[in-house]
C-alpha cells in the first residue's frame, strides 16, 4: 500500500513538473517572440535605444562577433554589399550564411528568427560606422588634417595659377 502511495506521489510530482517545465517553455518563446518584436527598429536611433534596453549578453557578444568577422574577413574583400545582402538564404555561401556561422544562435530562436530579427541590424551598424572611417580617412589623407583657412586659400591660389590656364594674350593679337 505504502509502495502505490510513494508512486501515485512520484507520479503526481512528475506530472506537476511537467506542467510546469511547459508553462515556463511558453513564456520563453513568448520572451523571445517579444525581445525579437522589440529590436526591429528602424534607423540610427532606433538601433542605439534598442542596444541599452533590449539586447542581452549573448546578443552583446554575438554583435562583437559579427563586428569582428566583418572586418577581417569581409571588409578587405567587399566593400560594396550586393543588393538585397540583407535577405535570409540557406545557400552556404550567402552572406548571411557566412555571419551566423560566426556567432551562436539562443535558444529557442531559429537561425533565420534571429537573423533578421537582431544579426542583420548589428551587421548593417557595423557596415555603416566602417563605410563612415573609410570616407573619414579618405577625405583627411585628400585635404589634409591640419589645414587652416589661411593654408586653404593658398592652396586654392596655387591651384588657380598653376593648374588652370588663363589666356594673358588680349584680343588684339
Amino acid at each position: 500500500m505504502n509502495e502505490r502511495d510513494a508512486d501515485a506521489d512520484k507520479d503526481a510530482l512528475n506530472e506537476h513538473l511537467r506542467d510546469e517545465l511547459t508553462t515556463l517553455g511558453r513564456q520563453v518563446e513568448e520572451f523571445h517572440d517579444l525581445r525579437i518584436s522589440i529590436v526591429k527598429a528602424s534607423g540610427k536611433n532606433g538601433v542605439c535605444k534598442h542596444k541599452s534596453k533590449v539586447l542581452t549578453t549573448s546578443d552583446r557578444v554575438n554583435g562583437h562577433c559579427i563586428g569582428t568577422y566583418l572586418h577581417k574577413v569581409l571588409w578587405p574583400h567587399i566593400k560594396m554589399m550586393p543588393s538585397k545582402w540583407h535577405k535570409w538564404s540557406t545557400n552556404p555561401r550567402s552572406i548571411c550564411k557566412r555571419i551566423m556561422s560566426s556567432i551562436g544562435v539562443p535558444r529557442g530562436v531559429t537561425d533565420e528568427e534571429y537573423w533578421s530579427g537582431m544579426a542583420v541590424s548589428m551587421a548593417n551598424d557595423k557596415l555603416c560606422a566602417m563605410r563612415s572611417n573609410m570616407k573619414q580617412a579618405l577625405f583627411e589623407r585628400f585635404v589634409g588634417k591640419g589645414l587652416t583657412s589661411s593654408h586653404m586659400f593658398n592652396v586654392t591660389n596655387l591651384i588657380l595659377r598653376f593648374c588652370i590656364p588663363v589666356d594673358t594674350r588680349g584680343p588684339e593679337e
